[in-house]
């Protein structure tokens, strides 16, 4: 009796393991990071007899998580690319709205800054016509401000965001470290005992890492995990943490942060092209594939338009006969980053616009006007392709086309991240159906095995009673 009694009693361990496993698994149904449970129940070394071998019942052989590494890995590297295409596509409709508004882009103060230069073409002698030039100018300037002003607003955000990030995985990585220490410390028994819960939340905090940038994990053989970035950096090596910093190495471009690895005596550079993936890749592309790209053509068109206006205008001669001034500032010496914040009219005199030319000048010339008002349509710009209309025409369609390309990969990282969800939940994931069934099986379990040892105790009362 002493055997029947001892296999419900495993039959009702066993079945007590999976009710509170299960009960662990429904209420966690909506954990973020979760791994559905399952109890793993192997047999007892049976009993030899004459006759063969007696069963001894069940035991608990372990409580395992229901994880997939390739699965997993699957949706990591999904939710990178979505989390960088994410970034990047927010970004640059910023840039987008900004060049293709009417009201804010350059095309219509090019527009009517040429307008009024053949206003005065028409009328060279009229000082309003020169007046109306002039503000027009100005109006253009303003434009060429106002525009590389919300770049740069754009840029300090842009920047910002960086060193918000780099700070998050520092904070990311730490706490990782801390798991492992955690984990080392409660799976003394060995790896075959494992720390679920804990293991969930250490695999959650590294997508969550992976997120802001893609990273890659080894678990070594104390039950740690190794988390490295870019081409092999390591951010958590066991309990050590790699920090990483922002720093600000370029004197010609001081708000440029770059990310540094702090190591012992030194601090490593970590070149841009290798943070790849999260939100981090995404801004560092942002950065260096559209937004310096779109202030640096920007700029290029201030400073054609500024050399080529006061070069022509320099062959003219004023109302007092005198030879052309810069009508622009001179930006010759400014780089292209920075031309379009420095774009300004040098001109306030209106009788100074040089619109005739040198070789019958006076008041009702207007040759030289003629030459400036030519400006507009010459193919100035590109290698002698493009106008400076068509130039920032080009400016536009191409910050459209990387904002829709980028838009459009963007919607079709999300189906693939979806669709790597799905496959992961399909095995980790708790379906609550199939856990209530569960519930019922177990507890039909439990019932049989009571059964069972409730028998047990019958047939050895009524031993007892024959004794009697």
């Amino acid at each position: 009796m002493a055997g029947l009694l001892s296999i419900g009693y495993t039959g009702i361990t066993a079945a007590q393991a999976n009710l509170l496993t299960t009960s662990h698994n429904i209420t966690n149904a909506g954990t973020p990071g979760f791994n559905r449970q399952a109890v793993v129940l192997t047999t007892n070394e049976p009993q030899f007899s004459g006759s063969g071998f007696f069963g001894q019942g069940s035991r608990i052989d372990a409580i395992r998580r229901q994880y997939d590494q390739f699965l997993n890995q699957q949706v990591l590297s999904a939710s990178a690319r979505k989390e960088e295409l994410a970034a990047y596509n927010t970004a640059i409709e910023q840039i987008n709205n900004l060049l293709a508004d009417e009201s804010a882009g350059l095309s219509s103060a090019l527009s009517g800054f040429f307008r009024g230069v053949n206003d005065v073409a028409n009328n060279p002698s009229s000082i309003p016509a020169r007046q109306a030039m002039i503000s027009l100018a100005e109006a253009l300037a303003g434009r060429f401000e106002a525009t590389d002003t919300r770049l740069r607003e754009i840029r300090d955000v842009t920047e910002g965001q960086i060193a918000s990030t780099v700070a998050e995985i520092n904070g990311y990585a730490r706490q990782i470290a801390a798991l492992n220490q955690r984990i080392g410390e409660v799976q003394v028994a060995g790896p075959t005992v494992q720390a679920n819960d804990l293991l969930d939340q250490r695999d959650n905090l590294v997508a969550e890492l992976n997120k802001l940038v893609r990273v890659s994990a080894n678990q070594e053989s104390d039950g740690s995990l190794s988390v490295f970035m870019g081409s092999g950096q390591p951010l958590v090596v066991g309990f050590a943490v790699t920090n990483l910093k922002i720093d600000y190495p370029d004197p010609a471009d001081p708000f440029r942060g770059q990310v540094y690895q702090e190591t012992p005596g030194i601090d490593v550079l970590i070149p841009d092209s290798v943070l790849q993936g999260g939100r981090l890749g995404g801004l560092l592309a942002f950065r260096n594939e559209s937004l310096d790209s779109v202030r640096d053509q920007l700029g290029e068109i201030a400073k054609a338009i500024s050399a080529e206006f006061n070069t022509q205008h320099g062959l003219g001669v004023d109302l007092a006969g005198a030879a052309g001034t810069n009508f622009f500032t001179d930006l010759t010496a400014v780089s292209a980053r920075d031309a379009a914040a420095s774009f300004a009219v040098q001109i306030t005199d209106p009788a100074l616009i040089a619109a005739s030319s040198t070789v019958i000048p006076g008041a009702g010339n207007n040759e030289n006007a003629l030459a400036l008002a030519a400006l507009q349509t010459s193919k100035l710009m590109n290698g002698g392709t493009a106008t400076f209309q068509s130039a920032y025409s080009q400016l536009v369609s191409s910050v459209g086309n990387k904002a829709r390309e980028v838009q459009i990969a963007a919607k079709a990282q999300d189906v693939q991240y979806e669709q790597a969800l799905a496959a992961r939940e399909s095995l980790s994931g708790v379906n609550l159906d199939e856990e209530a069934a569960n519930l019922i099986r177990f507890q039909q379990s439990y019932q049989a095995a009571s059964r069972v040892m409730a028998m047990a105790g019958t047939l050895f009362d009524e031993i007892l009673g024959i004794v009697r």
